[in-house]
């Protein structure tokens, strides 16, 4: 009877354990969820953000440019003159033949 005791013990055990192996697999399963869910948020806000800053990027160079342009038309003889010096400049700099 003892036996018979014992194995009903032992099998409670196991049954026991693969209860709480299930429940575990569970668990961990919605946290797997959980993790990926808040990741791809994050990662959603991250692209989003970079989209805004290269929109802010593209505007504050259309808004160089077109001062640039602003000065070039003001000024064009004053534009040749330090085109033609800066060419210069880096005519000498990149000259092979010192």
């Amino acid at each position: 009877m003892a036996e018979r005791d014992l194995n009903k013990d032992v099998d409670a055990i196991k049954s026991d354990l693969d209860a709480l192996r299930k429940d575990l697999s569970n668990a961990l399963e919605t946290i797997k969820g959980t993790a990926k869910s808040r990741a791809e948020s994050e990662l959603d806000a991250l692209q989003r953000r970079m989209n805004q800053i290269a929109t802010d990027i593209q505007t504050s160079g259309r808004d160089s440019l077109r001062a640039v342009e602003g000065q070039i038309g003001e000024k064009p003889l004053v534009s040749v003159a330090v085109a033609y010096a800066v060419g210069l400049m880096l005519g000498k700099l990149f000259d092979h033949r010192r």
